[in-house]
């Protein structure tokens, strides 16, 4: 076990640490060729969307962590939150790797928006490609895999067989094309906010936003280590209020953007809150895993210790059930209604494969967490956590890929997706731990840590 200068509480001449940001940056050049050469121009776009998603999900989180503490003034989580910090602090990284995706999207070289894309550009109906899809949709209108609107499908599949096979065939298009005109009025009527200019201006405001607010948090509690002035945590009190409105604002309307307008007619008002709920458990996964490997080889002495790990994984398993919550409150309202323009959305993610993949998120995102992580017990037996973790981080990418792959079509993983993700994430995680290994990896100049040193549970 490496001792660091306790004084600080740096990664000093750790050998583990001080290298590890190597790790992640051969990943990033391994994925990088991956992606290249496994791709094709169809499927780059959706591997990119989820490759940089998943990677911004966990500086939000951090974002937010940061964000609330100050909101709060508690005082638990100063001792872990440089690791929060850190984080937070690849604000910029995200923004550059966003830059060309943005750029793709701008001058349509990436086409996955095309559908809200073609119609703003055109101010009119465009045609469709092929009506196959649509004629799917429409056998699958009102479907969530259970409820009444199945007995609808059903009866106008009857009414269409009744005719014979070709003239079911015949009639099925020119009833597509009816309802291909309405899906296109439907997108069409929001063009006045799903246009090319305003995505892109918008997609800039978020990367600003999540920056300025990133390196402002991050300089002064930096700054407030050399000089232990504790007028820095009350500027960053007060300001954590407004700081948390923007946050979630550039968080939710990010979120519409960049994943909701993959399927243009449909929406949710509560998809930004499912994406901020996965965004939190990420980082709390993300932390405690970190802070054990700092504990374990000494670089935080006990200022980092069970208690502390206890109290996030608590907040871990919280934001679990959060998750789960608004999951559920979202498929329920739009099962119950049974319109056809929301069901859709959930259709893509029940039929060509995806089955498989929404049962691992109910059962691996929440049935097996919530049982093996609801004891005091649990939460505070450590290898048990850190394998917890590591779990729940695979779900929340898992989470992601559930988002934005379907729209590509039916379920079949492909190296360009996993090249993207080790491309993306590679990057900002070879920042993050280069990042880790130049600042004290405790806010020593924070006046409440000795407070959160002594922290102590009593259930």
């Amino acid at each position: 076990m490496t001792h660091s200068n306790q004084t600080d509480y740096r990664v000093g001449d750790d050998r583990l640490w001080k290298r590890a940001w190597l790790a992640p940056l051969g990943l990033a050049v391994v994925g990088f060729l991956i992606a290249v050469l496994t791709a094709d121009a169809s499927r780059l776009g959706y591997a990119y969307l989820f490759g940089l998603f998943t990677t911004a999900t966990f500086m939000l989180g951090a974002l937010f962590l940061v964000l609330v503490q100050f909101l709060t003034a508690s005082y638990w989580g100063v001792s872990s939150r440089r690791i929060v910090e850190v984080v937070m602090s690849g604000a910029p990284v995200v923004a550059i790797l966003a830059l060309p995706f943005i750029a793709g999207v701008a001058f349509e070289k990436i086409d996955i928006y095309q559908e809200w894309q073609s119609v703003s550009a055109h101010g009119e109906h465009a045609e469709p490609d092929s009506g196959d899809d649509h004629a799917s949709d429409h056998e699958e209108h009102g479907v969530l895999g259970f409820g009444s609107g199945i007995a609808h499908a059903q009866a106008e599949g009857e009414d269409h067989g009744a005719h014979g096979e070709a003239a079911a065939h015949e009639e099925g298009h020119s009833h597509t094309s009816q309802e291909v005109a309405l899906h296109h009025e439907i997108i069409e009527q929001k063009s006045g906010y799903l246009n090319t200019a305003g995505w892109v201006a918008r997609g800039l405001g978020y990367l600003l936003v999540w920056c300025l607010l990133a390196l402002a948090y991050f300089a002064w509690s930096r700054r407030q280590d050399q000089d232990r002035d504790p007028k820095h945590t009350l500027r960053m009190q007060s300001l954590a209020a407004p700081s948390l409105i923007l946050f979630a604002g550039a968080l939710t309307f990010a979120a519409f953007d960049w994943l909701m307008s993959l399927e243009a007619a449909w929406f949710s008002t509560i998809f930004g809150v499912i994406i901020f709920a996965g965004s939190a458990v990420s980082i709390l996964a993300l932390t405690i895993l970190i802070g054990l490997s700092l504990h374990k080889r000494g670089l935080v002495g006990d200022y980092i210790n069970i208690e502390h790990f206890h109290d996030l994984s608590r907040l871990m398993f919280g934001f679990v059930c959060f998750w789960t919550y608004v999951h559920f409150s979202q498929w329920m309202l739009i099962w119950y209604a049974g319109i056809p323009e929301e069901a859709t959305w959930f259709m893509k993610r029940w039929d060509g494969g995806w089955k498989f993949v929404s049962y691992l998120l109910i059962f691996g995102h929440f049935v097996a967490p919530f049982l093996l992580l609801i004891s005091r017990v649990q939460k505070r037996a450590l290898p048990w956590l850190q394998a917890m973790c590591f779990w729940l981080i695979f779900m929340h990418i898992v989470d992601i890929y559930w988002f934005v792959l379907p729209q590509a079509g039916a379920f079949h993983v492909q190296l360009a997706d996993i090249g993207a993700l080790l491309f993306v994430g590679g990057v900002f995680f070879a920042y993050v731990f280069w990042r880790l290994g130049n600042v004290p990896l405790v806010p020593v100049g924070d006046p409440r840590l000795q407070r959160s040193h002594h922290l102590h549970q009593i259930y």
